[in-house]
């Protein structure tokens, strides 16, 4: 035998040589020791807050959290818990995945699938799609969930602040806000008292996808854009009964509403004196005189001055839409009833906001103006008149006897 060796090729007591470890004997496995012991193989006490080892040697003891059993949760904090949901709330969120989504662009209604895989995220996107859904049930049903509505509205408001007081962290931070933005955007187009408030939240929009997205590129709605609506209408269009094109007599009854629009804006030119209210008027009268020669043209050129004031600086802003501006809201007045006419009796029929709004947002305008105002709103305020006397003979024909 060799120095310092027994038998079978054990060391001798003394012996520089170290007995290897067997595997699977000496001390037991532990899964739960310190980060530090797991890297050193090295048995760890376990000893919170720090381990015996690493208290010896002056290590950073850290130990790893356990991850908890998740059965059937959704990723990310469920700040919307369904013990806090009641029937109702169910309804209206069945309901805007299914009608009252916003319907524009055309084709981009998957986009709103995947808003909702995440709003149960952002307890402002929740409550605004529920929201805009018990608005739109209030105006399309015999139920009236306006209540509902205006809650959901508020808590929606109160939370995006709070949001928006932060950074967005993720795309997903991003995509949220601007989605609760434009929902609560077309939430007010069916508000009878949201005129104004519309133009806030579409500048709002605005800001929200130039400033807190973080890429648009990346983003659920980076095909929303202005090209976009405009297709949309063109689509629109193009997909009607007869092909988007007014018979003869359509035809001259635009051209008559046309020649009257033009009179009543020639009226309310003098008033104008603000840089930005004399735009919006020569914007107007650029769109009814394509109308005259190409109703389909006039359509197409309407759509982008829904958000025309988003061009508008912050204090030509904050002055067009100040409640003691009459002439803004006379020219805003004037654009409502030109979209309801493009939309009714030009190629885009059935295209127009919804009319028992727009009907409800010039005869509060027309209320609100002076003795000495009233006579520039009679033509939006006629045809106004004209489209409730329409849809209340609508209603009465296909009344059961």
């Amino acid at each position: 035998m060799a120095d310092g060796q027994t038998g079978e090729g054990t060391p001798s007591p003394g012996s520089s040589h170290r007995r290897r470890p067997v595997p699977g004997k000496g001390h037991p496995k532990s899964k739960k020791g310190c980060i530090s012991c797991k890297t050193r193989r090295v048995k760890c006490s376990e000893e919170l807050p720090t381990c015996r080892a690493c208290r010896r040697l002056g290590l950073d003891c850290q130990y790893i959290q356990p991850t908890p059993p998740r059965l059937l949760t959704p990723a990310g904090t469920l700040r919307i818990t369904p013990s806090a949901l009641t029937f109702e709330d169910l309804r209206f969120f069945h309901h805007f995945l299914t009608v009252a989504h916003p319907p524009l662009p055309f084709g981009e209604g998957r986009v709103w699938q995947d808003v909702a895989a995440i709003s149960h995220e952002y307890d402002f996107l929740a409550h605004a799609m529920m929201g805009l859904a018990a608005q739109e049930l209030t105006l399309s049903t015999a139920a009236d969930y306006s209540i509902q509505a205006l809650n959901h509205r508020v808590r929606a408001m109160a939370a995006m602040n709070n949001a928006l007081s932060k950074p967005s962290l993720s795309l997903a931070d991003g995509d949220a806000r601007l989605a609760a933005a434009m929902v609560l955007t077309f939430q007010s187009t069916n508000m009878d008292d949201g005129m104004m408030e519309f133009l806030c939240m579409l500048r709002g929009w605005m800001i929200i996808q130039t400033t807190v997205v973080p890429s648009m590129a990346h983003s659920l709605f980076r095909g929303f854009t202005e090209e976009a609506y405009v297709e949309s209408m063109r689509s629109f269009i193009g997909h009607g009964e007869d092909g988007g094109a007014p018979n003869d007599t359509a035809t001259q009854e635009l051209r008559r509403t046309l020649a009257d629009f033009d009179a009543s804006l020639r009226l309310v030119g003098p008033l104008c004196q603000s840089a930005a209210e004399l735009w919006y008027l020569s914007c107007l009268q650029k769109v009814a005189l394509v109308a005259r020669t190409s109703p389909l043209d006039a359509c197409l050129e309407i759509v982008p001055l829904y958000a025309m004031t988003n061009d508008m600086d912050a204090d030509a802003f904050a002055h067009f839409t100040v409640e003691t501006n009459l002439t803004a809201q006379l020219l805003l007045a004037h654009f409502w009833m030109l979209s309801w006419v493009l939309g009714s009796l030009g190629p885009a029929r059935g295209f127009a906001m919804r009319e028992n709004t727009i009907l409800r947002w010039v005869e509060r305008t027309a209320q609100r103006l002076p003795e000495t105002h009233r006579r520039y709103v009679l033509w939006p305020l006629g045809m106004a008149e004209a489209m409730g006397e329409s849809k209340a003979c609508q209603t009465r024909s296909v009344a059961p006897i």
